[in-house]
């Protein structure tokens, strides 16, 4: 029962509290005009390259494959 009492105290308290005061709306509408705004570049800004679906390989040859060539290679 005492958790419950100190859990809705602060609800209580903010429920019961003057809210604060909203920012000026000069800087707002200012953010939002349209004609500040720069247009979005026309088509996809990244290429895709297909990648064909492909049988799972071994997971240690994969990760020779792209280790360095100076690694140590050691295991445990």
């Amino acid at each position: 029962m005492i958790y419950r009492l100190a859990a809705c105290m602060p609800l209580a308290l903010a429920g019961c509290a003057e809210p604060l005061a909203l920012p000026e709306a000069s800087a707002l509408t200012r953010a939002a005009d349209p004609l500040l705004a720069s247009p979005a570049p026309a088509g996809p800004s990244v290429g895709y390259t297909y990648h064909p679906i492909a049988e799972p390989l071994d997971w240690r040859e994969l990760n020779d494959a792209q280790a360095p060539e100076n690694s140590s290679g050691g295991g445990l």
